[in-house]
């Protein structure tokens, strides 16, 4: 009998939440399918470090546990990656693992890889380049952000896995979503994320302003958590308050009927590592309007499955808008594309089976 392959996941837990969570997540789900082909997996839970509290536990608590469970029958660590915080605990980590000779996935969840880099101190600069390029393999969550890992890994493997959305899948399964004209009473365009600069809210708030002065009133709904009385402020001041709605974070049921009752998703980004919510939204039959970037490029089908425009275009951003809300029979079509896209590339089974393939070549001799 085969013995079966090992692999711990490191990443963030303690009741951190956000994309990698996510992901950790959906792989704890998929437990019984990586048991049925002979890998077992086990996950160790990081903490943030945002107190002195948490930086002193992790150095006295969770690297010893690190090590003992590491030397515990572990065959290959598979570390979750990003440029707040978990860059430099991951690091930490690294280190003890090389010195039990484990094999190592570096798998990368954000953007600016190379901007991470530079941007850091002398010592981090070169451990990281150091994790980056010793690893065994390599995992960018989208084209743009694997091409990112390639130029630290001297030709040695790089993987694109994206992400997967059960819950949305769960809906898409379902079949065909309902035509726009019987969705929700008032017509809306959904946004989903954190409420930051980064994700394009000034460019979306400027692009309804936009539209409102031609007299095309189109109501854009956010849902997520964040800066929110800065985007109320914001909205003042353009006059579009009347245009904007919080649906609040949602979760589960909530965030499937959120998606299902919109007419479009708009998420213009300046940056998306991969776009989870952008799937999510697909999966659910929206067409997408994105931004020219990360997992973006990867998710949608410009003209088939959404709109792309170069991230800080206001202008554009309003054109697409207005096509999507306008013509609510092809923004049905984009959105059925999308979601049998979605299913294509994206479904659970899919995804894990990516990983399977990736686990079986590392413990290849």
């Amino acid at each position: 009998m085969t013995k079966a392959i090992c692999v711990l996941h490191v990443g963030p837990g303690y009741g951190q939440r956000g994309g990698v969570a996510s992901v950790l997540e959906e792989l704890r789900a998929a437990k019984t399918m990586f048991e049925e082909n002979s890998i077992r997996v086990a996950f160790f839970e990081t903490r943030g470090f945002k107190t002195t509290k948490d930086r002193l536990l992790f150095l006295l608590l969770d690297l010893p546990r690190f090590f003992l469970r590491v030397w515990n029958d572990v065959d290959v660590i598979h570390f979750h990656v990003s440029a707040r915080g978990s860059a430099l605990r991951n690091l930490m980590l690294f280190r003890a693992t090389r010195m039990l000779r484990r094999k190592v996935i570096f798998h990368w969840h954000s953007n600016n890889l190379t901007e991470c880099i530079e941007r850091s101190n002398g010592w981090f600069k070169a451990a990281l380049r150091e994790f980056i390029e010793s690893s065994d393999d390599a995992i960018g969550v989208s084209t743009e952000m694997a091409t990112d890992i390639r130029q630290f890994r001297k030709g040695a493997s790089v993987r694109v896995i994206g992400n997967c959305a059960r819950n949305a899948e769960q809906v898409a399964l379902q079949g065909p979503a309902r035509a726009i004209d019987a969705r929700h009473l008032q017509p809306y365009v959904a946004f989903s994320g954190r409420f930051v600069e980064e994700k394009g809210l000034r460019d979306m708030f400027a692009a309804i302003a936009i539209l409102k002065k031609k007299q095309r009133h189109i109501h854009v709904k956010l849902a997520g958590a964040g800066e929110k009385d800065r985007w109320v402020d914001l909205a003042q001041q353009l006059d579009i308050v009347d245009c904007v709605s919080f649906a609040g974070w949602l979760t589960g049921d909530g965030l499937m009927d959120f998606y299902r009752n919109a007419r479009a998703f708009c998420l213009p980004s300046h940056g998306e590592s991969f776009g989870l919510s952008t799937l999510e939204a697909m999966l659910c039959g929206l067409a997408v309007v994105g931004t020219r970037t990360g997992g973006f490029l990867d998710l949608v089908k410009e003209g088939e499955t959404g709109y792309l425009v170069e991230t800080g275009n206001a202008a554009k951003l309003a054109e697409a808008l207005e096509r999507v809300h306008d013509d609510p029979g092809a923004a049905w079509r984009m959105g059925e594309a999308g979601r049998q896209y979605g299913l294509a590339r994206y479904s659970f089974k899919s995804v894990c089976a990516q990983y399977i393939s990736c686990y079986r070549e590392l413990r290849s001799p």
